[in-house]
């Protein structure tokens, strides 16, 4: 009776106390990828997190040593932020080059497909005033609290960002990475096959020295091939999407997908989602990914298996799911794309 008497007078009197079921204040995030398909797709979903007050993303960085094309990647940044509601978000680019470079026909195949979706052909973005790697440190430095980063391409821009004993490590509340690949075969291809063994997974093999500096400085929670592998992108989900989207966020992603020269690719079965399966992961799991371990891991520098993450007992210590429900991470990211 009193903590009902003393709950009236606040109300009457206008001195509000926060409820105990109070939602929680959106995660803060910093999305750093090479910005091709899966990476938009994942943007798009990131909007939709950003608007129901799930995440609060503060900033969108890009590699130019990725899959993405240096300059494009950025607007293409920029478009799918617009379209899907979010334009005052902050974007900047890196202009590091990798280690290894990716296969020049698939950073044309994914320019193609991108400029279709979003339409954004002989669009150039304003002049950014910062590179990639000084936004993601000043939006980690600005923060009162501790934010998330999701990596869903080469390391470059955070290693660079966070170096080893930067102050700015603990900021990092966890980077959530897309790489790697622990007990099964790597995703290599075409131009980049010759001299490697195929046991790396493209996003660490891009940058391997970002790879192992970045591992060795934040928390990391790895989505490598090993759950990946279980959501393959089909023609049947994608149709899904397009029936059921009701968001500018699921409509992009249906776009994106439709793209002739994806749909010929789902059809060889050649796409994943792999980005998607990260960030569903980090931020709206719901039994998504199961089999996580803490495993150590070393990022192979030299060599036929130059960018292999390999379990070793002295790496570095990394959470990494090794298993996903394809059903259920469809019907969550679909869910996500429709804010519900």
């Amino acid at each position: 009776m009193r903590n009902a008497l003393l709950a009236l007078v606040l109300a009457t009197t206008g001195l509000l106390v926060p409820s105990a079921h109070a939602s929680p204040s959106p995660v803060p995030v910093i999305y750093d990828s090479d910005l091709d398909v899966d990476d938009a797709s994942t943007l798009a979903y990131l909007c939709v997190q950003h608007q129901e007050k799930r995440i609060d993303l503060r900033a969108v960085t890009v590699t130019n040593n990725g899959f993405g094309t240096p300059g494009r990647a950025r607007q293409h940044a920029i478009s799918v932020l617009e379209q899907c509601g979010l334009p005052g978000v902050p974007v900047a680019e890196g202009s590091d080059t990798g280690v290894h470079p990716a296969p020049a026909s698939t950073v044309r195949d994914m320019e193609e497909v991108l400029t279709g979706a979003l339409g954004d052909a002989g669009r150039t973005p304003p002049p950014s005033d910062r590179t990639a790697a000084q936004l993601i440190s000043q939006t980690l430095a600005q923060a009162r609290g501790k934010v998330s980063v999701l990596v869903t391409g080469p390391l470059s821009n955070l290693a660079k960002a966070v170096p080893p004993g930067s102050p700015l490590a603990r900021k990092v509340a966890v980077a959530h990475v897309m790489g790697g690949a622990v007990h099964v075969p790597g995703n290599l291809f075409g131009e980049a096959l010759p001299g490697f063994d195929n046991s790396q997974e493209l996003n660490i093999w891009l940058d391997p020295p970002s790879a192992r500096r970045a591992f060795g400085t934040v928390p990391v929670r790895l989505t490598p091939l090993d759950a990946t592998n279980h959501v393959l992108i089909t023609q049947a989900y994608v149709d899904r999407v397009g029936a059921e989207g009701t968001t500018p966020s699921a409509r992009l992603v249906h776009s994106i997908m439709t793209q002739p020269i994806m749909r010929d690719g789902i059809a060889l079965q050649y796409f994943y989602w792999w980005d998607a399966l990260a960030a569903v992961w980090a931020f709206d799991n719901e039994g998504v990914v199961s089999d996580v371990r803490r495993t150590p891991i070393v990022v192979v520098q030299q060599g036929e298996q130059s960018g292999r993450t390999a379990p070793w007992p002295w790496g570095d210590r990394l959470t990494v799911a090794f298993d996903a429900d394809p059903a259920r991470f469809e019907q969550v990211f679909l869910d996500g794309l429709n804010g519900k």
